[in-house]
């Protein structure tokens, strides 16, 4: 008797914990209410725990004993919600401003391509040390040639991530272009462009430099560089660019895709100057390098 006494309380104190309640509700975006689909609720402490749906709605069973919710959705800070005796709920999370930059200390080895002009090439390009968090300088050249009379040089030092908010972010870059074609062109140019990015968007604004000589023309003059620059995410993981250089009697024209898979990178560039044109293919490789004190800060 004494046994079945004791099994009975067993049962009634282990319907008693076991009780829970359900919830319902939305999560959405903070600063405009857009339902986020796909966000994870889940019961503090537990694997209890679902995803929001197209709608950003949501159900999930809490036991009594528990009252903390973890909403986190990629991109938005995470957020724990008490939750009391109301059952609807509408969680709001903020975006989250922490930008990784993975660009920072690459190397990187290209096999450069050009169809009309110039067949062989390559490019190089080194990423400096970055020890402090500072903007990063990136450093770039390629070279191209036909193995006679024909040679297409580029040279980039260009200062990333200087400026930097949620959704904004800020670059310095500067080039110098030297070509010689068919002993017909001889140029040099300089640029120094701006470009500032807004959620993917790029607008670049600049002024360029050139000095020209064709047998045509001799051109020594400043002007203006206007363009616009896209990334494009998953599942491309592309970057598209387009710029263009406004001389006295004279434009440069410059056209670049980028694709990524990986540490593999390839690219189709466009140049076009009076009477010269190039489309450039490339493919290469880039990769992280890491100091031995930057290394054990990672395993920490």
């Amino acid at each position: 008797m004494r046994k079945i006494l004791l099994l009975i309380v067993l049962m009634i104190t282990g319907i008693t914990f076991s009780q829970s309640k359900e919830y319902y509700g939305t999560v959405k975006v903070k600063s405009d209410k857009t339902p986020i689909p796909g966000a994870i609720v889940l019961v503090k402490g537990t694997k209890i725990g679902v995803q929001t749906d197209f709608d950003g709605n949501f159900k999930i069973t809490v036991p009594d004993s528990l009252n903390i919710l973890t909403i986190s959705y990629l991109g938005f800070q995470t957020v724990n919600y008490k939750i009391g005796a109301e059952r609807k709920l509408e969680i709001l999370l903020k975006e989250d401003c922490t930008i990784h930059w993975f660009d920072k200390q690459h190397i990187g080895f290209y096999l450069n391509s050009g169809v009309v002009n110039n067949p062989l090439g390559g490019q190089f390009i080194f990423t400096f040390p970055d020890f402090f968090n500072l903007p990063t300088l990136k450093s770039e050249i390629s070279y191209q040639t036909n193995l006679r009379d024909n040679r297409f040089l580029n040279v980039h030092l260009n200062l990333h991530h200087l400026f930097v908010s949620c959704g904004f972010n800020a670059d310095i870059n500067t080039s110098y272009r030297n070509l010689d074609f068919n002993n017909n062109i001889d140029l040099s140019a300089y640029s120094i462009e701006a470009s500032l990015n807004f959620h993917g968007i790029s607008t670049i604004v600049g002024f360029s430099s050139i000095d020209f000589m064709s047998t045509e023309k001799i051109i020594d003059s400043y002007g203006v560089t206007l363009g616009l620059k896209a990334w494009i995410g998953p599942p491309f993981y592309m970057s598209v660019s387009a710029k263009t250089s406004v001389y006295k009697n004279l434009s440069e024209y410059h056209a670049e895709i980028k694709r990524q898979y990986r540490n593999i990178y390839g690219f189709m560039k466009y140049y076009k100057v009076n009477d010269f044109n190039e489309l450039s293919i490339g493919i290469g490789i880039e990769v992280t390098y890491l100091f031995k004190r930057q290394r054990e800060e990672r395993r920490n």
